[in-house]
């Protein structure tokens, strides 16, 4: 073989090895440029959630400010904006908005067992009147059935023994873990006080429509006392089997105009008997000792949002305002 045609094809040899390493090259710069690009992106978007956390973090500062300078925040006509999430606060580079809602004008599902452990009769029965008039609003939806309330009540209390109430002929059956371990996935009946009414999606024969239907009449925050001046008008109504709709109407028109002092007050409001009267006052209040207040606050930077729950306990005599809920998300 020739010199010449020796060295021509060393000469192609290197050729092919050096483009053999420019590509190589190539592909590791390339996926080092790729990986780089992913870890900026992914350092912004944690950078952004931070930032949209802080954001929904003051929200809640300024609804803790706001609940601590007020008696009852629900009823000052000052903070409706406020209430109903029309209000959005600029902050740093993001905003947020939030939603102030009182808690103790709705039915605790927490408080369905008395302090013994016994069941509550009282509450129990306006639960029960309670789903018969979200039943009878026209909306299409399937009717609640009673069986969610002794499946609450499994689900709150500490034992494993099935509720059964017997002062009901239908639905009265609850659910404990036997019945949760069947399901799939399966879970556990948490039998502890549920922290909020978005937990009670968990509990048996509660679907997603009824859980609509029922949300802003429930909470799961106070003693149990309905506060009059802030239930909502159905929640007024099951209070007593007595308590017809213009009844309820008439504690409704008169707290717009003279919100209760006392409970004794509502002897005063046309239509209301002795025997209704006897039947509620010892489940109702009109100025607690304690507010409790439901708050969604949600900040926004740049495509990022977070949202923070959290439940408020405010002090009437000491003003000072308390977290007894947080949740992100």
């Amino acid at each position: 073989m020739s010199p010449p045609a020796t060295k021509q094809r060393q000469n192609g040899f290197v050729l092919v090895l050096v483009l053999g390493l420019v590509l190589l090259l190539s592909a590791l710069l390339f996926g080092f440029s790729k990986t780089t690009l992913i870890r900026l992106d992914t350092a912004e978007s944690f950078l952004e959630f931070e930032q949209a956390l802080n954001c929904a973090q003051a929200g809640l500062a300024i609804a803790m400010a706001a609940i601590r300078d007020v008696n009852d925040l629900t009823q000052d006509p000052r903070f409706a904006k406020l209430r109903n999430g029309d209000e959005t606060f600029p902050i740093g580079e993001g905003a947020c908005t939030l939603t102030i809602t009182g808690e103790s004008g709705r039915l605790n599902v927490n408080q369905l067992r008395d302090k013994e452990g016994r069941l509550d009769r009282t509450r129990i029965e306006q639960f029960l009147r309670l789903i018969d008039l979200v039943n009878q609003r026209d909306t299409g939806s399937k009717r609640i059935g009673y069986g969610i309330v002794p499946a609450i009540i499994d689900w709150v209390d500490h034992d494993d023994e099935i509720t059964r109430l017997s002062f009901v002929s239908r639905d009265n059956q609850g659910a404990e873990n036997r019945h949760y371990a069947r399901l799939k996935p399966a879970r556990r009946c948490k039998n502890r006080p549920v922290d909020t009414v978005e937990e009670l999606l968990c509990v048996k024969g509660i679907t997603p429509e009824a859980f609509e239907a029922l949300r802003d009449l429930l909470t799961t925050a106070g003693d149990g006392r309905i506060n009059i001046n802030t239930a909502p008008k159905l929640v007024i109504q099951c209070l007593s089997e007595q308590m017809d709709p213009a009844l309820a109407q008439m504690i409704v028109q008169r707290r717009r105009t003279k919100p209760f002092q006392s409970v004794n007050e509502l002897k005063d409001v046309p239509g209301m008997t002795d025997n209704i009267y006897l039947a509620i006052k010892n489940t109702v209040a009109a100025n607690p000792t304690e507010r409790h207040y439901r708050v969604i606050t949600r900040g926004t930077v740049g495509n990022r949002t977070c949202e923070v729950q959290a439940t408020l306990r405010r002090n009437t005599q000491g003003g000072n305002v308390d977290i007894v809920l947080y949740r992100e998300s």
